[in-house]
This record gives C-alpha cells, structure tokens and sequence, in this order.
C-alpha cells in the first residue's frame, strides 16, 4: 500500500492479481497494472499474487510479483510492466526468487 503526494492512495490486490488506484473520496477504483478483470498469468501484462508495491514520485510502480517471482516496473499510464529483477522461474539460485512478499 501506498500514499502520493495527492492523498491517492494504491493497493496491490493480492488476490485479484492487479494493482488498485483510489482517488481522495472515492467511492470507485482503478487498476492501474495487471488487468482490470484479476487474470493472472506470466506474461508482461499480467500478475499472479500482487504482495506489495512501491511508489515513485513520477508515478511509476514497482510491484513485488509473487507467483512469477519476480518485480515488475509499471511507468506511469503503461499497460504492461517490465521485469526489473527476478524471472518466471523460482529455484534457489542466487538470479532467482523462490518466495518474496514485499
């Protein structure tokens, strides 16, 4: 979870596989990576068990992707990520993740 400058605050959806945008006094969200419906999968535009996230000040999220193991870079207004460390696969090697929740 976290909180702009503007009091918008941003939720990863665990279990929705997405990352959730709520403006101040909003009764309604918006996905702002991963897909809107909550399907999950390993491609670029997809996640499966969004843990956390971080947010920049330019817009820009990082989002700690569980099950694909891996951490995504969402610029800001893009409709699929990029993977900034990690990859599809979980070993124990030291350019994997096995498991990492935020």
């Amino acid at each position: 979870m976290a909180l702009d400058y503007s009091n918008t605050l941003y939720i990863a959806d665990s279990y929705n596989n997405r990352v959730q945008k709520y403006l101040r006094d909003a009764s309604f969200s918006e996905t702002v990576a991963g897909q809107e419906t909550g399907s999950s999968g390993p491609s670029t535009n997809t996640f499966n068990y969004t843990a956390d996230l971080v947010l920049e000040v330019n817009g820009d999220i990082y989002v700690s992707d569980v099950n694909n193991h891996r951490v995504q870079l969402w610029t800001s207004g893009s409709t699929t990520g990029v993977t900034v460390a990690g990859t599809s696969k979980s070993t124990l090697s030291t350019k994997h993740f096995c498991l990492f929740l935020g």
